[in-house]
């Protein structure tokens, strides 16, 4: 409220001594009230840290899971350019040559007939059937939709179409385009059948299928529906729809580019592929030892980085002075956030069994130190012999499904860090509505500050009319006293 700067009777400093009064009721619930707020805001801070820390932990084991970091095969080519491989953990080592005599194609059929692009020109009506493999569409061509473009796509935006598409070539000649139709997919199995009979006009000079004699087709096959052929260590022969093959080596996956040259020339099946210098593809797969000690390195790296984060906020460091704001972390004593790093080490000294015996991280090159931290195994030569001695069992200690280490860890850690139920979240939660109420408590306060200074106000003003009413009455009895003299 607005307030005079001095009482008319009294002369006094109403406003002045009413903000006085107001400042010295407020300042020490206000500041009750701040520091409480000050200390809400700087543990939400602190476990918002921990949590991320937590988090960006969980996000590493779930990525582990994913890529296979602790039991990955390596798989390689010898010549990308022809064909490029990736394996699983399932892939078993050893070395094989791929020879690639076929690639995959989808079947094209073009007819030979020209079509005018009017839109005006009929070409036909009735019921034109496509088929691909063992599925077919029934396109009805009538008055609306007899010219080339309706034609092609009604066959392209057909609800049930089986997998072909319409296309249309400009060959330059008078009279118009012709009609290309190419599967979607290929391999033999996918072949165009195209049945007319039912076709009046041009259009029905579009059918095609095996049993119409060469001689009377009007369609010609631009290309042959065929699968992709390899042959693995010039012994086994595989085939598949498409250019890739997945499992054929359990747990690899084979991607062909092109081919490769004929493996004996005396008995060519393939006389394109004679004169091609590399006859075969050289494929390895073996224990991916690398990416398993990289993985350990980043393991160890992400769970002292989280320690040291937990340790910073609950810390106390003695040597510093007692009125050095640094000298406690902002967690220091809270048991929530120990308890972390409590069931974390029991988790680290809990043994796995893998096939009847029991293993622990110590097996692996990795040690824990007195501060709780992890320690990988210095010497690099050491190390590798040690995974190279336990690849297959290290695999199984982390990645072990249910049992494993990265699934015992990532529920530990979501015990915490769970949006629901999670004990950093709950408290995270407790914080944000003590927050809330202290924020309440602050503007409850300016509120009863506002009445209280009304009404301390009002108070000297009555105060400064009485005083002018005393000063009224004291000048009126000095009068009368001088006019008895």
């Amino acid at each position: 409220m607005g307030l005079s700067a001095a009482g008319m009777a009294s002369g006094l400093d109403i406003a002045g001594m009413t903000q006085q009064l107001v400042a010295a009721e407020r300042q020490p619930k206000a500041e009750r009230i701040t520091n409480q707020q000050k200390q809400v805001n700087v543990s939400l801070s602190a476990y918002g840290q921990v949590k991320s820390s937590i988090s960006s932990m969980q996000s590493m084991l779930e990525k582990f899971g994913k890529d296979e970091a602790f039991n990955g095969q390596k798989a390689t080519s010898d010549n990308s350019d022809y064909l490029s491989i990736k394996a699983t953990s399932t892939a078993k080592n050893g070395v094989y040559n791929i020879n690639i005599q076929q690639m995959a194609q989808s079947h094209k059929l073009m007819g030979e007939e020209l079509f005018s692009a009017d839109p005006e020109a009929s070409l036909g009506s009735g019921e034109m059937v496509i088929k691909v493999g063992d599925k077919s569409m029934t396109l009805n061509i009538g008055e609306d939709n007899d010219d080339l473009s309706s034609v092609v796509d009604a066959i392209n935006n057909a609800d049930d179409n089986p997998g072909v598409t319409a296309t249309l070539i400009n060959t330059g000649e008078e009279g118009g385009s012709k009609i290309v139709f190419s599967t979607t997919e290929t391999g033999e199995k996918n072949t165009i059948e195209i049945d007319t009979s039912a076709m009046t006009g041009q259009l029905a000079s579009l059918a095609y299928n095996a049993d119409i004699p060469e001689a009377e087709r009007k369609v010609e096959q631009m290309q042959a529906a065929q699968d992709a052929k390899i042959m693995i260590d010039n012994f086994t022969t595989v085939t598949s729809s498409n250019n890739t093959f997945e499992d054929v080596i359990e747990g690899v996956t084979l991607d062909l580019k092109k081919l490769t040259g004929t493996v004996s020339s005396s008995e060519s099946a393939n006389p394109e592929t004679d004169d091609i210098d590399v006859k075969s593809v050289k494929i390895t797969i073996e224990s991916d030892e690398k990416s398993t000690k990289d993985s350990l390195k980043s393991f160890v790296d992400s769970y002292n980085s989280l320690m040291g984060t937990i340790d910073k906020l609950t810390g106390f460091d003695a040597d510093k002075e007692p009125d050095d704001p640094n000298r406690a972390g902002a967690l220091n004593g809270d048991s929530l956030t120990r308890s972390v790093t409590t069931q974390m080490r029991n988790l680290l000294n809990e043994p796995i069994e893998i096939n009847g015996k029991l293993y622990q991280m110590s097996d692996f090159g990795i040690s824990i130190q007195r501060d709780g931290t992890l320690e990988l195994e210095e010497d690099s030569d050491k190390l590798d012999d040690i995974i190279s001695e336990n690849f297959a069992v290290i695999g199984q200690f982390f990645a072990q499904e249910d049992s494993g280490f990265l699934a015992k860890a990532d529920k530990l850690l979501d015990s915490f860090t769970d949006k629901t139920d999670g004990s950093l979240s709950v408290k995270e939660e407790t914080l944000k509505e003590r927050q809330k109420s202290l924020d309440d408590d602050m503007a409850e306060l300016n509120k009863r500050m506002v009445a209280y200074e009304d009404r301390t106000y009002k108070q000297f003003l009555a105060m400064d009319e009485a005083i002018g009413q005393m000063n009224n009455q004291l000048s009126s009895m000095m009068s009368l006293m001088m006019s008895f003299e």
